[in-house]
């Protein structure tokens, strides 16, 4: 190997350590700056949508159809039973809703979770453009439904 070859080579050896040096503190930051992030302040519908009721019976029709949608749009994060326990929820930052929790179906009017399911937040999706006003309606009576069902147990 000539010498200008060996410096070449010691530049370049030089220089990818000291990338792979900084990619490693960069990425040390952001796990740490991740871990760090404050947790987001809690969602509350507004009044005027906490008031709104429900115009949905819940039949075993509305609730068979609903059924459904939850398989299809909700599963997947909120589990198939509602606890909040579905194999996205592994994967984002926030837990999602345990519609089980006595607590939640107490403290949220069926208004309140047509606005969140309608509007979204963070990695829950707005709704309001893939599903009808029926069918979220009839969503926010099978999570009363889930929770009732829990309550059972």
């Amino acid at each position: 190997m000539s010498g200008f070859n060996k410096g070449a080579s010691l530049w370049l050896a030089r220089a990818i350590g000291a990338c792979l040096a900084l990619g490693m503190c960069i990425f040390a930051f952001v796990r740490v700056a991740a871990q760090e992030a404050p947790a987001p302040p809690p969602w509350v519908a507004p009044d005027d949508a906490k008031k709104v009721k429900n115009p949905v019976p819940p039949t075993q029709e509305t609730l068979a159809a609903a059924q459904q949608l939850f398989s299809d749009n909700c599963v997947l994060c909120h589990g198939e039973k509602g606890t909040g326990d579905g194999p996205g929820a592994k994967t984002i930052k926030v837990k999602p809703a345990n519609f089980t929790d006595p607590k939640l179906q107490a403290s949220e009017t069926d208004g309140a979770l047509f606005w969140k399911m309608s509007t979204g937040r963070g990695p829950m999706p707005s709704w309001k453009d893939d599903l009808t006003d029926q069918e979220r309606w009839e969503l926010v009576g099978y999570i009363r439904k889930l929770g009732k069902d829990a309550a059972k147990k």
